[in-house]
């Protein structure tokens, strides 16, 4: 990501959680599913659903889904699976029943904006401290290396490791540092993947962890 592609990513995203409202989305999903109230389903017809559904998503949902490369259907987080997941769930679980397939859906969505709040206390707190260390460079630099510590041991929980669970964490420390009102310059996102080497399935050990966020912390202030 350049910086000037992530420039106030986050600020849109936060701004736009608070807007979600649930129950209109549901109300256009039943509108949009209604032909598959009646009749077999079958792999051609749930295809065009899966792909009005997708757009509709795209058109209805703010940034907070648009840009935080978190859609429904995402491989790390929501746990939700367009192949096994939409009117194709694992035997005994499979319904064709288009309420219960909208709240899956409904279910997915409402922990992928789970996380984001999640982030953006993480965000916040280490924002707290960074203004408390005034000028001190030293105590800034703590309170960064903190809040990117805290940012990667969220989303690894979170994603439980999953294969490219690294990818949003990546995203994610983007986010913290711009949150934190700090110039996410070129530099400073070349530290960012040079200092953080993660691994698919597996939490980087804690002392590397933080081995990394000091170096990218120190160089950011």
């Amino acid at each position: 990501m350049s910086d000037n592609a992530s420039a106030f990513t986050w600020r849109r995203i936060r701004d736009s959680l608070d807007a979600y409202a649930p129950q209109s989305l549901a109300a256009s999903l039943r509108d949009a599913l209604a032909p598959l109230r009646a009749g077999h389903i079958h792999t051609a017809r749930l295809k065009q659903a899966q792909n009005v559904v997708v757009d509709l998503l795209k058109a209805e949902l703010g940034p907070w889904y648009l840009e935080s490369g978190l859609p429904l259907g995402n491989e790390v987080l929501g746990g939700y699976c367009w192949c096994h997941s939409f009117f194709n769930q694992n035997p005994p679980h499979r319904t064709h029943d288009v309420d219960e397939n909208i709240q899956f859906m409904l279910d997915a969505l409402e922990r992928i904006r789970s996380f984001l709040y999640a982030l953006d206390r993480v965000f916040q707190a280490a924002r707290r401290q960074l203004e408390l260390a005034g000028d001190d460079k030293a105590l800034r630099a703590e309170a960064l290396a903190e809040g990117l510590v805290r940012t990667v041991d969220l989303t690894a929980e979170t994603t439980s490791c999953e294969e490219t669970w690294y990818q949003v964490a990546q995203d994610a420390m983007t986010w913290c540092i711009e949150a934190m009102g700090l110039p996410l310059s070129e530099a400073t996102l070349e530290q960012l993947e040079a200092a953080f080497v993660f691994e698919s399935w597996i939490a980087p050990p804690p002392e590397v962890l933080r081995d990394a966020a000091a170096r990218v912390a120190a160089g950011a202030v």
